[in-house]
């Protein structure tokens, strides 16, 4: 994603959190964390420090609040979707005898990872979609 001519934002005046407001610097300048992520983002992401890189690549609220998260901050549609994701990966799951525990870990995993991505798009591109996975491929 070229980002040369695009409007470059300016953070700190949109009331976030430093934490936001880091995550969403480093998503401007390198792009989305996808599936096969640009060289640039790669490269950038290794030169951080360890709690940056848990900063940008997981989210402490959603993994415990998982739905409910992307609700207070918004995303409601996202939020749906979500749940829907959660429901089929417990009944695919529970279909392989995976124990409760470990079902509601692999949920939580999926709600820390897609937060931070979907909270982007959703305040700085006006994204309305109900696609959970967007910008992620």
């Amino acid at each position: 994603m070229d980002n040369s001519t695009e409007e470059k934002f300016d953070f700190a005046n949109w009331g976030l959190s430093k934490t936001w407001q880091f995550r969403f610097e480093f998503f401007e300048d390198n792009g989305l964390p996808k599936l096969k992520p640009t060289a640039q983002y790669k490269e950038n992401f290794k030169k951080l420090p360890f709690w940056s890189r848990v900063k940008i690549g997981g989210n402490f609220w959603s993994f415990f609040f998982g739905p409910l998260y992307f609700l207070c901050l918004g995303m409601w549609r996202k939020a749906i979707s979500l749940t829907i994701l959660l429901v089929l990966t417990d009944l695919i799951f529970s279909i392989f005898n995976f124990s409760d525990r470990g079902i509601g870990i692999i949920n939580a995993l999926i709600c820390a990872q897609l937060a931070n991505p979907a909270y982007y798009l959703h305040r700085v591109k006006k994204s309305k979609s109900f696609n959970i996975f967007e910008g992620l491929y």
